[in-house]
């Protein structure tokens, strides 16, 4: 990656950079929210990173793991500009906090906070109790809506519904999956790190099967405006229209 220069402090572009990875990561990192960081020291990008496809690694350990491995330069008194807050808490992967406070970062600037239980605000006190200089709000209203699927599914269990105007039999830019009518049965066409994968649901099942989906981990799913589904799940989904999508 070929460094960038800026001036210092220069925070709203470097965050402007990570919600663009975030952007990008859309619809191929699910279960977990598309999340972006750059690592900036002396006006500097050291690495860049977002979440990887399938949810890991996390986009501040792959960043961190990126700059000692090929930048040769320290870490330590660097910025982290992130789209959301750093986990706190063992899943996957241990936490990006543990990995953020070892780099002997000096700042962190986040854009919101995981509303997720297991980190809601645990990530910054974390950093914070280790001396780390944490900001939080720059771009919040920009990095909710690029994780506007993975907020909803936090707060409702169901992944938000993608109402896309033009047929198509493909997962629309921005969208974890295709849902469509088949016959006797509902197909969902799902990215994953390896490849599309097809599915089939019961059309008894339409009541629960936001829940169902939102179970397995799915923040956005597409449906076509023409498609019959679409009006058994619009009244009891939150929907946008495709143009918010890229």
């Amino acid at each position: 990656m070929a460094m960038r220069r800026t001036q210092p402090n220069s925070d709203l572009i470097w965050m402007q950079r990570a919600l663009a990875l975030a952007k990008a990561a859309r619809g191929h990192v699910w279960p977990n929210p598309p999340v972006g960081c750059v690592l900036v020291k002396s006006g500097i990008a050291l690495a860049e990173a977002a979440t990887h496809p399938g949810g890991r690694p996390h986009a501040e350990r792959a960043a961190l793991e990126q700059a000692t491995a090929k930048s040769g330069i320290s870490t330590k008194g660097a910025t982290l500009y992130v789209t959301l807050e750093p986990c706190c808490h063992w899943g996957g992967t241990p936490p990006c906090t543990d990995a953020i406070i070892a780099s002997g970062l000096r700042r962190v600037v986040c854009a919101i906070q995981d509303p997720e239980p297991r980190v809601n605000g645990g990530g910054f006190e974390q950093l914070r109790n280790a001396g780390i200089e944490v900001s939080v709000g720059l771009c919040a209203a920009q990095a909710t809506q690029v994780m506007s699927g993975f907020f909803h599914r936090v707060r409702t269990g169901q992944p938000e519904l993608l109402i896309v105007e033009d047929d198509t039999k493909t997962i629309p830019v921005g969208a974890d999956a295709l849902l469509s009518t088949n016959d006797d049965a509902f197909s969902l066409l799902s990215r994953t790190p390896q490849g599309v994968i097809t599915a089939h649901f019961s059309k008894l099942a339409a009541s629960g099967l936001l829940t169902q989906l939102g179970y397995v981990g799915l923040t956005t799913v597409a449906v076509t405006a023409r498609d019959p589904v679409i009006n058994e799940l619009r009244p009891i989904a939150n929907s946008r229209a495709d143009k918010g999508a890229a």
